[in-house]
Formats: C-alpha cells, sequence, structure tokens
C-alpha cells in the first residue's frame, strides 16, 4: 500500500466548507481518515487561501500562476472551460499557469509513492514530471494530448460510465480504466433534522413544499430550464416555492427569467453558499431537481455530486436522462428522469412529486439507502486505496525524482 499520494488538481476548497466543488478534498480527507494514507495536494491558488497549510489532516501547495495574484482568473470561479471563454485575461494566464504547475508537480515529486491527477491536463504535466505510477481522475473531452496522456498511465478513474464511453467514442482505448464514482459528505449530509431554519430565512411557509436546485449557473447545469419551467410549476400550486442555490455567468439570464415570471415572490434566487448551508436548505426541502442539459460544447454533467447530496438527506430527485445523471438516480425508484431540456416534461414531473408526500417520502428513504450505500466516501476511499495497491504492485520500479532530473538533463 503507498504511504504517500499527491494529487495533482485544478480546484480545491479555498477553506473547509466554501461554495467551492469539494470532492477532490473529500476523497483526500477521506483517504488520510479511513485508509492511512498521508495526502499532499497542488492546486492552484487563490488570493483568499494559504500558500501552504494542512487542513484535516491533508497538506496543501497553492502555485501562484500570475505576479498579481489578485488577477488571478484561470481556476475556479465559474470553472477553467467558462473561465477561458468569458475572460480573455484567464487565455493570457494559462501557459504560466500550467508551467507553475508542472514546477510545483516536480518540487514535490520525491516526497510522492504515487501520483493520483484529476483531470487530464495536470496528469499529462504530472507524467512527464515524474515517473511514477498514477491513476487518473478525468472527464474526457478529445485531443491529442488527452489520447496519448490516458493510452500511458498506470490507471485512469473514470467518475461516471458515460465519461469512460466518452472516451472510448473518440478513441482513448485500448486505456487502463474503470469506473470510480465520487461521493458526498456524509458527516456533513444526511445528518441534520429537518427544520424551518433555512425556510425563515427565504420567507417561505413550514407548511410550504420547497423545491430545490444547487449548483453553478452555466449552460450544461441546465438550471435555466427549471427557470423557464417555474411558472408551470408553480402557478396551480400557491403553497409551493422553488429555491435555486448557486452562481455563474447565466445568472443574468435567469434573473431575467425570474423576474418575468408570474410566481416570481416564490422563486429564490440565493446566490453560491457555503456547505452547511447546502446542508440545511436540503435537510428542510422537499424534492431536488438536477435538470442538467448537453451545452454548446457537448458538455454534460459527468455525475451530479448535488444529487448524491440531496439523496442522502432523504429526498426524492428529479433528473435529466444524460450524462452521469441517470446513474444515480433509479428512475422511478429513487426518483424520476426526464428528458433533457423539456420544460413541460420537467414541470410535470416536479408536478407530480410536489403533489404526492407518499410518494416523496418512499423515494427519499430509496435514496438515502443508495447514497449511504454506494456513495460514502469511506466506502469509495477503501476503493481508491485499492486501486493504489494493484497499480504499485503491477507498475515497473518507478525512478527517483534525481534519476528523473539527471535523465532530462543529459538527454
Amino acid at each position: 500500500m503507498p504511504r504517500r499520494v499527491l494529487f495533482v488538481t485544478t480546484t480545491y476548497p479555498v477553506k473547509p466548507g466554501d461554495s467551492i466543488p469539494s470532492f477532490v478534498a473529500d476523497l483526500a480527507q477521506a483517504l488520510v481518515r479511513d485508509a492511512g494514507i498521508q495526502v499532499r495536494v497542488i492546486a492552484p491558488h487563490h488570493p483568499r487561501a494559504a500558500r501552504r497549510e494542512t487542513v484535516n489532516g491533508v497538506e496543501i501547495e497553492r502555485f501562484q500562476y500570475a505576479m498579481n495574484p489578485e488577477s488571478q482568473c484561470v481556476a475556479y470561479g465559474a470553472g477553467i472551460p467558462d473561465n477561458l471563454k468569458y475572460f480573455r485575461r484567464a487565455r493570457w494566464q494559462l501557459p504560466g499557469f500550467f508551467l507553475a504547475m508542472a514546477a510545483a508537480v516536480w518540487r514535490n515529486a520525491e516526497w510522492a509513492d504515487l501520483i493520483h491527477a484529476h483531470w487530464i491536463e495536470p496528469a499529462f504535466l504530472a507524467m512527464n514530471a515524474n515517473r511514477l505510477g498514477r491513476p487518473h481522475s478525468l472527464k474526457p473531452r478529445a485531443s491529442r494530448v488527452q489520447r496519448f496522456t490516458l493510452r500511458r498511465v498506470d490507471c485512469a478513474l473514470f467518475n461516471s460510465h458515460y465519461t469512460m464511453e466518452q472516451a472510448k467514442a473518440k478513441g482513448y482505448f485500448p486505456c487502463p480504466g474503470q469506473v470510480m464514482y465520487q461521493g458526498y459528505d456524509d458527516q456533513l449530509f444526511g445528518r441534520l433534522p429537518r427544520g424551518n431554519g433555512a425556510r425563515q430565512r427565504l420567507g417561505i411557509p413550514e407548511e410550504g413544499t420547497l423545491i430545490m436546485a444547487l449548483g453553478r449557473l452555466i449552460e450544461m447545469k441546465g438550471i435555466q430550464v427549471l427557470a423557464r419551467a417555474a411558472d408551470r410549476i408553480l402557478v396551480n400550486r400557491p403553497g409551493a416555492h422553488i429555491v435555486i442555490a448557486g452562481d455563474g455567468p447565466l445568472r443574468g439570464d435567469i434573473r431575467a427569467s425570474v423576474a418575468g415570471s408570474a410566481s416570481r415572490n416564490r422563486i429564490h434566487l440565493t446566490g453560491a453558499l457555503p456547505r452547511h448551508e447546502v446542508a440545511r436548505l436540503l435537510a428542510d426541502a422537499d424534492l431536488y431537481v438536477n435538470s442538467g442539459v448537453v451545452d454548446a460544447a457537448g458538455r454534460a454533467e459527468a455525475l451530479g455530486i448535488t444529487t448524491l447530496e440531496a439523496m442522502a438527506s432523504g429526498l426524492a430527485c428529479i433528473g435529466s436522462r444524460v450524462g452521469g445523471i441517470a446513474e444515480t438516480i433509479v428512475n422511478q425508484v429513487t426518483g424520476l428522469l426526464v428528458r433533457p431540456g423539456d420544460e413541460t416534461e420537467l414541470a410535470d414531473a416536479v408536478g407530480r412529486l410536489a403533489d404526492d408526500a407518499q410518494l416523496r417520502a418512499e423515494m427519499g428513504e430509496a435514496g438515502r439507502r443508495r447514497a449511504k450505500d454506494h456513495f460514502t466516501w469511506t466506502v469509495l476511499a477503501g476503493e481508491v486505496a485499492k486501486v493504489y495497491e494493484r497499480v504499485e504492485q503491477s507498475a515497473p520500479a518507478a525512478l527517483t525524482s534525481a534519476e528523473v532530473r539527471q535523465s532530462w538533463a543529459t538527454s
């Protein structure tokens, strides 16, 4: 079993419990807590974060990639693909971003027994900065770099069957890959009793039906579809409210849809929330909606961790039949699946569960059991640790960092 694993990632929470996606941190902490593995993380710097710190047993080094840390805009926010789309400065900073990441890997390679890179670009850099065994977590898109990387790794971890099928369709196989789902934090989600604190803050009556959606406000999350369907859902249900938690480039479009709604007083836009507030909202909610779509770039939700958090909180879930969402929601058992982008079908499904408290409760309990049995980080950390052991046993003897540097110096 490897004792020291170096994570290389493009996103990591700035502070525990903030609104930045936490799946990499959750896995790292579970490996430390439940599998006895030392984890060090290489992640982009954020001006509100320390350059070096240890959080919940995980060592973190954040690399700065611009002279002025306040100007850094490649990572975080709406995510790298959308940051590159909307901010010209992010495109100018990209070469420095990857050079700084590669330098950070180089500095830390000698410490590690194994490198676990999250997403393909970090995997490519890690592979060329050190010759250790290296499983990779990824969301594939077609490119020569990604094909080169995937065919040379020791193990590729796909976060859903959907992403693995994407890789196959793009010609990335043969590839030593397997599906390894991401999970939810069972120390936070599913532990809070139902209450009214979140409802009171938003002005939602205790007896009202609270319909919740959560995620970055970008096209593939599909929250704009729910916003457009809101009137169909709410018009004949005067006690129902929709809460949308999140922020992103589409906030203006979604606010415009809400402003033009006849039911706008019962549609609540909270912005991005810390994780403990998300957990409180889910505990107080009645059902959850993940209305993801395929965006203009061909991207779809790879899995949907927010759906797992909702299931763990005992909520029946409605999701689009797209990407990895259908691998979390079991149709007619833990929730309902609908055609992506179909506002009418989405409204009908939400209405069906909003009107049937018994069905909601049955599906919610089934979802809670499914989340607990298959998607806790404790369960998944054990599976990832087995992958590390297999890779370590099957990989040829690794060169030391010093040997790699000497090889490069003399080539």
